[in-house]
């Protein structure tokens, strides 16, 4: 009897249990111009499987809606564009009490794949947050980032040196 009373007593705090949910969105631009980005591939990874793809509209917008207890990947990729994403852990306790959604909003900027750049560094995540389900806070892996910041300032810097190269080229055959 009390083995089946507590059993009770836990299923019905078992469905009193609430959370926040977390909305990622944002904008998707366009490195040179940061003009919004149409038609850019946005993929969602939960626990390593797709499970939800869209293409971005004229605004460049993107959103999803990421359950608790999981560990996404949001993967942006575009033709002649260097593939990025970000990573989003939703582990955490949930408690009894307000519920509701928060929401985390990442631009994402995307360069031109040029020839000659090594861009390998954008298939790391460029961020790693971590949403705790209980609390609705949302916080970046601060040491993550600065860990990969040099790596991507020096994949960048290779980049804009081939992009003066490529302008340079470009205005000298154009005087020919």
């Amino acid at each position: 009897m009390r083995k089946a009373l507590s059993s009770a007593v836990f299923l019905l705090l078992a469905t009193t249990v609430s959370a926040f949910q977390l909305k990622v969105q944002g904008v998707v631009t366009d490195h040179l111009s940061r003009e919004p980005l149409e038609g850019v591939l946005v993929r969602i990874y939960k626990d390593g499987k797709k499970v939800a793809a869209e293409t971005t509209g004229p605004g460049g917008r993107y959103h999803a809606v990421l359950e608790n207890h999981h560990a996404y990947v949001v993967r942006f990729s575009g033709n002649g564009l260097a593939t990025k994403s970000y990573t989003v852990d939703t582990h955490g306790m949930e408690w009894e009490g307000e519920d509701g959604q928060r929401t985390l909003t990442v631009e994402m900027t995307m360069v031109e794949q040029l020839n000659g750049v090594d861009l390998s560094v954008f298939d790391l995540p460029m961020g790693r947050a971590r949403f705790e389900p209980a609390t609705g806070l949302t916080t970046w892996d601060t040491e993550y980032d600065r860990n990969i910041r040099g790596q991507v300032e020096e994949a960048m810097g290779l980049w804009w040196r081939r992009m003066h190269e490529t302008a340079a080229l470009d205005e000298t055959v154009r005087r020919d």
